[in-house]
């Protein structure tokens, strides 16, 4: 089961942008430990990553969340830090592109996990402009 979380779930921000090999452990590292705090079941982290947001329910978007907040891109308040997630993106990306990128998805929602949610699925409609 560990494998598959492993493998499935690379998750959000990896499954977004190509990231380098210890980015990507990371990552995967996170994914794992949200899977298990949060209740999502592996797959529906998996469809997160694979671009499939329907129903996405509370878990889901607390998944998200969690994410982001381990991977350092989102403060335990809901609110993003920008200068990280521009730093650690920039990494093999035009800077200019992630900035703009960053500022177009970052938007305050009703709640963190919305928040969070609502900024992966801006991230990843517009990463085609990034990469």
């Amino acid at each position: 089961m560990k494998t598959f979380v492993a493998i499935a779930v690379v998750a959000l921000i990896a499954g977004t942008f190509a990231l380098t090999i210890d980015q990507k452990k990371k990552a995967e590292a996170h994914a794992a430990e949200c899977v298990k705090s949060t209740g999502v079941p592996p797959e529906t982290a998996a469809k997160l990553k694979g671009g499939d947001f329907a129903g996405a329910d509370d878990k889901t978007k607390c998944f998200a969340k969690c994410f982001l907040e381990k991977a350092g891109f989102m403060t335990d308040k809901g609110e993003f830090d920008e200068k990280t997630i521009i730093e650690k993106l920039s990494v093999d990306h035009d800077r200019a592109k992630v900035e703009g990128l960053v500022k177009k998805c970052n938007h305050k929602e009703a709640n963190p996990c919305e928040t969070a949610f609502k900024a992966y699925q801006c991230m990843y409609a517009a990463k085609a402009g990034v990469v």
